[in-house]
């Protein structure tokens, strides 16, 4: 099993989770990767992801896990990215002699956004509050949802916002989170400036980045 980590940037942060997958999936064909299939009826390519960010949001840290043969993991690498688009290009690649679920196993993702403007210290004293009740539109409907137990850090540096928030089976979107800072503050964080910095995972109660238990 080889693991790539790469990219979502530019105008491919607007492609769909799906579409995304099809897109890495074309690509592997095109740079000639003999990627094991499933068995039955309907074979697929065994491939996996780690949990997606939402439309808009960029990354630095996707994660793409291939069942293959014949190739090591930096000329999967080489191929990869002479296939790929350049929003999409690959920047590490790591062997597992197994799959290492990533989208089971992460449970925070850290992500970091400009405002363009200096922001107001006082949005750090979100942590201090027993609870947050964030505002979103789920099916045409407006909802409320408590967060405060998927927000693990928020920190003011200047004019950027660092958040570490819940990801995985418990996914806060960071720009719903943003968006309700908006509100709150009266801030003007453009959702679509929200980059993913890193995804984690929980070792012994600290936050480990995903990378470190690849290498």
């Amino acid at each position: 099993m080889i693991i790539l980590k790469h990219y979502k940037e530019g105008d491919v942060s607007y492609v769909s989770h799906k579409d995304i997958l099809r897109v890495l999936q074309r690509g592997l064909k095109r740079a000639k990767v003999d990627v094991r299939y499933s068995q039955g009826y309907v074979p697929h390519m065994l491939t996996y992801t780690s949990t997606p960010v939402p439309l808009g949001v960029q990354s630095l840290a996707e994660y793409f896990a291939v069942d293959c043969t014949g190739i090591d993991e930096k000329e999967l690498l080489k191929r990869y990215n002479a296939s790929m688009p350049t929003g999409m290009r690959a920047v590490a690649s790591f062997y597992k002699d197994k799959n290492p679920n990533l989208a089971a196993i992460v449970v925070a993702s850290d992500y970091i956004v400009k405002a363009g403007a200096p922001l107001p210290q006082a949005i750090e004293e979100l942590l201090k509050e027993e609870s947050i009740v964030i505002k979103s539109m789920k099916k045409g409907e407006a909802v409320q949802k408590e967060i405060r137990s998927l927000v693990f850090d928020v920190k003011v540096q200047g004019d950027k916002l660092f958040m570490r928030l819940a990801s995985g089976n418990s996914n806060l979107r960071a720009d719903d989170f943003v968006a309700n800072i908006n509100a709150k503050y009266g801030c003007d964080i453009k959702t679509n400036d929200i980059v993913r910095t890193a995804q984690l995972v929980s070792i012994a109660g600290n936050f480990v980045d995903v990378e470190e238990i690849l290498k």
